[in-house]
């Protein structure tokens, strides 16, 4: 993994004001460049304002003494120290997971978070715990679909990994869809364009799913098709992201 992908990792630890001198020079000499990690610390800081006017929820017992070892066991160091400090790759898959930890399970524990708590036809739990899960993989990768050209407005991002063969699918600001018609995502290698069975009508413009994933992205797509389903893409590619 690069340094610019650990850098990409900091947002949320940068948001959350939990970062030494070094790494936040480092970032903030990176992110004002950067239209992934400026999206991503507006995203949390807009989160962190509404964690501010919410009322705390405590944690489950387990998952706070879950967060709590992982932290006492977990050697804090920066991903840009001199590579001598440590073993570069573990040093690099121990501080990405640390901090996406941590970032998560104060999200989960302030219970306020519209990003971790939006709506799924699994439940808000299992919703914020399969993203946790998905981005604390070390091949967890997370991307932002571009509007395409004559596309309605909305924002929309797929996170997913291969170890959990599982897809995160969080979507804000969508246009409802006609009578009969939801938006579906599609995974998009060399054999095409394979449906994701979303068929989502985008409640007050926001989906929030979690989806099997059998294949390896190339790209990802949204479309609006019939909400009964369909094998191939009948409507234009609404969105549009490189895996």
């Amino acid at each position: 993994m690069s340094t610019n992908m650990n850098i990409h990792h900091l947002a949320a630890a940068y948001a959350l004001d939990a970062l030494d001198e070094r790494e936040r020079a480092a970032f903030e000499s990176h992110y004002s460049a950067c239209d992934i990690c400026s999206h991503d610390v507006g995203d949390f800081r807009a989160t962190l304002a509404e964690m501010g006017g919410a009322a705390a929820t405590a944690p489950p017992t387990a998952l706070k003494a879950r967060v709590m070892q992982q932290i006492s066991e977990t050697r804090q160091l920066s991903p840009l120290l001199p590579a001598n400090v440590v073993d570069l790759a573990t040093r690099r898959r121990r501080v990405s997971t640390s901090v996406l930890t941590v970032a998560a399970a104060v999200l989960l524990i302030v219970g306020a978070s519209a990003f971790l708590i939006g709506r799924s036809s699994q439940g808000d739990t299992s919703f914020a715990g399969s993203l946790e899960r998905v981005l604390a993989q070390p091949d967890s990768h997370m991307v932002d679909l571009g509007a395409v050209s004559g596309a309605t407005a909305g924002h929309v991002r797929v996170a997913w990994s291969p170890t959990t063969h599982e897809t995160v699918f969080i979507a804000d600001g969508l246009a409802a869809p006609a009578n009969g018609k939801a938006y579906e995502l599609w995974l998009i290698d060399d054999s095409g364009a394979v449906a994701m069975h979303l068929l989502d009508p985008a409640h007050h413009g926001a989906v929030r799913r979690i989806l099997s994933m059998d294949a390896t992205p190339q790209k990802w797509g949204v479309t609006i098709e019939p909400q009964q389903g369909t094998t191939v893409a009948t409507g234009d590619m609404l969105f549009l992201g490189q895996a």
